[in-house]
């Protein structure tokens, strides 16, 4: 509670002091889009208008290039991101919904994987993305249900500003992390081509305190938590005429990682995993007047391999491989039918293809699972009048040989020219995933999709302070009604397993707050920006007469979480950053019986640009991540790094 306090009143502070640039939002009746540095409309326009949305900068994309996305979020947005440790599996939860309930896009491609549906965070390094958008509640029907929670959606962009951009970046970190990557660009007026490296490993021998083991606290180091991580990615685009793109993105990248025990196992079990992930596509943009088509083809191919060892030669050794293919199309066209009215329409195609030894019975030897999902969607956008703009969203899907159709309502009225108020409505599905399917033992093809209603309003107030000063103020309210959520239980037919059922209807309800402030004056700037979210997800029903967890807040999603990022900078030469980001208690089971601490961070860095010449340029920059040395485990038993340090030099020419 005092972590809270003291969180709350740092907020207030701060948001006496400095406010931030507009987002483009619908303004004095026109349809403004999210510019991005390629000078495209951002695909953001495809979630309802009424709901919140929100996009992480280019600067804290930059300054974190060599961290993961689950750290990117977790330190700038109020997703709770549950983790086993540094470079280890990584979840996101929005809105007290499940991870599986977090849709996850590259370049409006879905990415999350079909055996699971829940998004491993860890395993995206910030340097492969040049935009970040976080489209909150399930409003987002373009690219086909299961984002009950939110999605977030991730881009590469071409930049023809430049005709040639090499850059080389290295990086010592604490326990042993190494980090190097490269990137080089060359363009012309008709095509371009970027090819992005990155290599990271560590032997991640944190320290940390074991509270479990021992009636006196003692400090020791992880054992067996070394990771690599290796990837490769090709962009090209080419302007065939003026009037049409053809985009092209082969994205490579391959992981090996120890799995650690959680700190109350006193067993001698040695865990691995290998991953290798192939992603790309191709693409067509054409537009001409009041016509905009979109056409692309992509291939997905995603090979775990995993081995258990014990030193306990009694016990068998385990090993599993999954091989997943996925093949998806998508056509996507849009007509300005006349001013003020965009009609949109699109259709996809995927079909997920599972190998997996997990997927193997005694009366059914084969290892292939597949899935076919076809997806139609419609789509307008009204300004009704000059402050007032509608939307309507549907959508049909066919999943194998099950329909079900989702749609969505918003609008966005400007009650000022400083004061906008938005809300939405939104009704969407999630299918049981391939495991929650076909596991041996236990999967259940019975399974009901997931459903639910989600609502959403907000105000956004950006007044005018001077001119050295800008401010932008967001407060949100949501509510989302999930029913036959799926939980893994025992088998209720005796058995020594567990099977998933539809057993469970949640309420998650809460609030937003989003300030941003900006003063820039001469060489000097400073920003600073504020997230806060109160989350309360339950359970809404008893499942049995003796459901103790009615009424309970659902495990591991914090009710409060926030965080306050200051930024200065100097002559665009010295940059100096500080974020606080708090974390509130979870509950690690259904009834509240156990809960794992509420913990704070404090993150700090420096850097400083150096300009050679008219070519060259070097950063140098130092991170310090938990500053006072906060013990905290974002999930019971696996605990987090103390205080550690990163060094990196950035050379661009």
């Amino acid at each position: 509670m005092y972590h809270l306090i003291g969180f709350l009143l740092l907020s207030l502070a701060s948001i006496i002091s400095f406010g931030q640039q507009t987002d483009s939002i619908a303004m004095y009746g026109k349809l403004d889009s999210v510019l991005v540095q390629e000078k495209k409309t951002s695909k953001m326009k495809d979630a309802n208008v009424g709901a919140r949305l929100s996009t992480i900068e280019i600067a804290t994309l930059n300054a974190n290039k060599t961290k993961s996305l689950a750290e990117l979020l977790a330190d700038n947005s109020v997703i709770y991101i549950k983790s086993l440790g540094q470079g280890a599996l990584a979840t996101a939860s929005f809105r007290g919904t499940a991870p599986a309930h977090t849709r996850v896009n590259w370049n409006e491609i879905n990415i999350n994987p079909p055996m699971s549906s829940t998004f491993d965070f860890s395993q995206i390094p910030v340097f492969f993305i040049d935009n970040a958008e976080l489209s909150y509640g399930g409003g987002q029907l373009k690219n086909g249900t299961g984002g009950l929670g939110g999605s977030i959606n991730l881009n590469n962009l071409p930049n023809w500003q430049k005709t040639r951009q090499i850059s080389v970046f290295t990086e010592y970190g604490s326990y042993s992390t190494y980090t190097v990557g490269a990137s080089a660009r060359f363009s012309s007026n008709k095509s371009q081509y970027q090819t992005r490296v990155y290599f990271q490993q560590s032997d991640n021998d944190y320290t940390y305190i074991n509270k479990v083991l021992m009636k006196n606290p003692f400090r020791e180091k992880r054992k067996e938590a070394k990771y690599k991580q290796v990837g490769l990615m090709q962009e090209a685009y080419f302007n065939l005429s003026p009037y049409t793109t053809l985009s092209s993105n082969v994205w490579l990248q391959f992981g090996d990682h120890q799995l650690p025990q959680p700190i109350m196992v006193n067993i001698n079990q040695h865990e691995r995993q290998k991953e290798l992930a192939l992603k790309g596509y191709m693409g067509v943009d054409y537009t001409k007047r009041a016509h905009k088509l979109y056409i692309k083809g992509a291939y997905l191919l995603n090979t775990l391999r995993y081995k258990s060892q014990h030193d306990n030669y009694q016990v068998a050794d385990k090993k599993n491989t999954n091989h997943t293919n996925t093949y998806h199309f998508s056509t996507d066209y849009y007509y300005d039918a006349c001013p003020g009215l965009i009609l949109n329409t699109s259709l996809s195609y995927t079909h997920d293809r599972i190998k997996s030894e997990a997927y193997q019975s005694q009366t059914d030897t084969s290892n292939l699972r597949t899935r076919n999902i076809l997806t139609w969607q419609g789509n307008a956008r009204w300004n009704a009048t000059s402050w007032l703009l509608l939307n309507g969203q549907y959508m049909a899907e066919l999943n194998d040989n099950r329909f079900v159709s989702t749609y969505s309502i918003g609008f966005l009225a400007q009650i000022a020219p400083t004061l906008h108020f938005k809300g939405s409505m939104a009704y969407n599905y999630h299918f049981p995933n391939m495991n929650d399917l076909y596991w041996e033992p236990g999967g259940n093809p019975d399974l009901k999709p997931e459903k639910g209603y989600s609502y959403d309003i907000l105000f956004s107030y950006t007044p005018s302070i001077g001119k050295y000063f800008s401010l932008k103020t967001e407060i949100s309210a949501y509510l989302i009604n999930l029913d036959d959520w799926i939980l893994w239980l025992p088998s209720s037919e005796g058995r020594f397993y567990w099977s998933p059922q539809n057993k469970q209807n949640v309420r998650s309800y809460g609030s937003e707050l989003y300030v941003k402030g900006e003063y820039t004056r001469k060489k000097f700037s400073g920003n600073i920006a504020i997230n806060y979210s109160y989350s309360p997800a339950i359970n809404r029903e008893r499942a049995f007469a003796e459901d103790a967890s009615y009424h309970c807040q659902l495990p591991y999603i914090p009710k409060h979480k926030g965080n306050v990022r200051f930024a200065l900078d100097y002559n665009k030469k010295w940059s100096f950053t500080y974020q606080v980001t708090y974390t509130g208690l979870r509950y690690t089971t259904a009834d509240e019986s156990y809960h794992t601490n509420d913990y704070t961070l404090h993150n700090t860095s420096l850097s400083y640009h150096l300009l050679i010449g008219k070519r060259y340029e070097a950063t140098a920059q130092l991170q310090v991540d938990n500053l006072f040395d906060a013990y905290y485990e974002s999930t019971q038993y696996y605990p987090m790094p103390l205080r550690n340090f990163r060094a990196s030099i950035l050379f661009t020419f």
